[in-house]
């Protein structure tokens, strides 16, 4: 069970780390477009990850919460 938590652990990580790098190049970039990456693909990204980190938490819980 922790080998499954810590790779959705580990997931959620990469997920915000290239969200953030994403944005990083974003900001680099001074076109119209890169604010539509920025907000879009970047934001997507690191809701993504960060949504994954919390439901790996809960349901972490929730089956040691069973036994």
């Amino acid at each position: 069970m922790t080998a499954g938590l810590e790779k959705r652990i580990q997931l959620a990580g990469i997920l915000l780390i290239v969200g953030l790098l994403v944005e990083a190049v974003c900001l680099l970039w001074a076109r119209p477009l890169a604010f539509i990456l920025l907000v879009g693909l970047g934001g997507f990204l690191c809701v993504s990850g960060i949504v994954l980190y919390l439901y790996s938490l809960v349901s972490a819980r929730d089956l040691n919460a069973e036994r």
